[in-house]
């Protein structure tokens, strides 16, 4: 069989093979043992050439079924249904072995994407991570805010400018901003993109106006002190989502609030999180062991990138895209 380097073949190997180490092969080409029994022995239930379901692989099978799904096999029939569908698949294995499909460019690809996988996991898997208390705590300092914050509230709001003293633009500011809470007040309390529109059709506040009045969640000190400590009192009074304020007079205009959500204060120590931050730090150290060994792995196969070649590969990002001519090549990520 002529294969390139980079193809990976699957054979079918004799049963005297079994148990012997892999067939030697190029570089980047493997000998897979793709029968369905490979341990010798065992009490035959179905056969077909070469192969064979065993009485023990049945019946370490069906202990590995839950209970209501074993149920399904205690009839004999069902259990000779169950047989011959697994003598099937292998004698569909067989077939398409002797049709060359394993030299097939999908089942290259998709053995290929299998064995990285397989490989990844295997590694994340076997990586031994310990986590201190040292770690653990530096931890918790770090993402601090995460687990300990103040109450949280998202108002969405109408703003019209009137600073104090002005009394004419006060007058006009607060019949427009009465007019402004009678729609608000028509509306469905759940009707957040309709009191949107009334935001950017009459606030004055340019941040927010576009944004459909939106002042995103804030910690009351931060509604205090960046629109007045009028709006963070009106706040705290607004208890259910879609509630509306009166108008609410501070030093530089006059406010319609309405209420879109309301965030709980937070206050969970190193104790309450410690499984939740143990877990995390797990991971984050198990991923960087895989980049490590990746890097291992691309210095031992010397792995290189030409640039000044690869700056040559025209990318066109107006031509029209074409049909596929082959499968599309797996890639992991740079660590």
């Amino acid at each position: 069989m002529s294969l390139s380097s980079r193809l990976l073949t699957l054979a079918l190997l004799a049963p005297a093979a079994c148990g012997k180490a892999p067939a030697e092969a190029p570089s980047g080409q493997a000998v897979m043992d793709l029968r369905h029994t490979r341990p010798p022995g065992g009490r035959a239930v179905a056969r077909w050439s070469g192969d064979s379901v065993t009485a023990e692989e049945l019946t370490r099978r069906f202990q590995e079924m839950s209970p209501a799904l074993r149920e399904r096999y205690v009839d004999l029939g069902s259990r000779r249904d169950y047989v011959e569908s697994l003598a099937r698949f292998d004698l569909l294995v067989r077939e398409a072995l002797a049709q060359g499909l394993q030299d097939d460019a999908e089942v290259v690809e998709a053995t290929r994407r299998a064995l990285v996988a397989r490989l990844m996991r295997s590694r994340l898997e076997e990586a031994r991570v310990a986590i201190t208390d040292a770690e653990l705590a530096e931890a918790y300092a770090a993402r601090r805010d995460d687990f300990v914050r103040p109450e949280m509230v998202r108002l969405s709001h109408v703003f019209l400018a009137a600073p104090r003293g002005d009394d004419a633009a006060e007058a006009a500011a607060r019949s427009q901003a009465q007019a402004v809470l009678a729609q608000a007040r028509a509306l469905h309390a759940s009707d957040f993109a309709a009191f949107g529109q009334l935001a950017r059709e009459h606030s004055q506040e340019p941040r927010t106006a576009p944004l459909d009045g939106d002042l995103r969640f804030l910690p009351l000190d931060a509604l205090s002190h960046e629109f007045g400590p009028e709006v963070a009192q009106a706040a705290r009074a607004l208890t259910d989502e879609g509630a509306l304020s009166d108008v609410v007079r501070t030093e530089k205009g006059l406010h319609v609030l309405k209420l879109r959500a309301r965030q709980p204060a937070r206050h969970l120590s190193l104790d309450d999180v410690r499984e939740e931050l143990r877990v995390r730090l797990e991971s984050e150290k198990r991923t960087r062991a895989w980049a490590d060994y990746l890097a291992n792995v691309e210095k031992r196969l010397s792995l290189s990138v030409d640039m000044d070649a690869l700056g040559k590969v025209p990318v066109d990002v107006q031509a029209p895209m074409r049909a596929h001519t082959g499968v599309m090549p797996g890639t992991v990520p740079a660590p």
